[in-house]
């Protein structure tokens, strides 16, 4: 929802005569592709999507699978997820 929502705080900024990058610069997160369809194209962080669905699927049928044995889960890890910044002309220096 990250690039949703910086679609419209770029819709109110310029309503409201602020310009972007100019006076403020603008990123989400989320790498929509209508993201890249903005005046200016807003910058963003694309995510690997299927990636982090797969480790949240993973980590639910362990957690089940401990559960179901009546097993104290394992610690709660931290993963890495691909992701890739996309800087656009909302980001641009001055």
């Amino acid at each position: 929802m990250s690039d949703t929502i910086a679609i419209g705080a770029l819709r109110e900024l310029t309503e409201h005569g602020i310009h972007v990058p100019d006076d403020v610069r603008l990123m989400g997160f989320d790498g929509i592709p209508f993201s890249a369809c903005t005046n200016p194209l807003i910058s963003t962080v694309a995510m690997d999507v299927p990636a982090m669905a797969r480790t949240v699927i993973d980590r639910m049928v362990t957690l089940n699978e401990s559960n179901l044995r009546h097993e104290r889960p394992d610690d709660i890890t931290h993963d890495h997820i691909q992701f890739q910044v996309m800087p656009r002309t909302s980001t641009l220096a001055a």
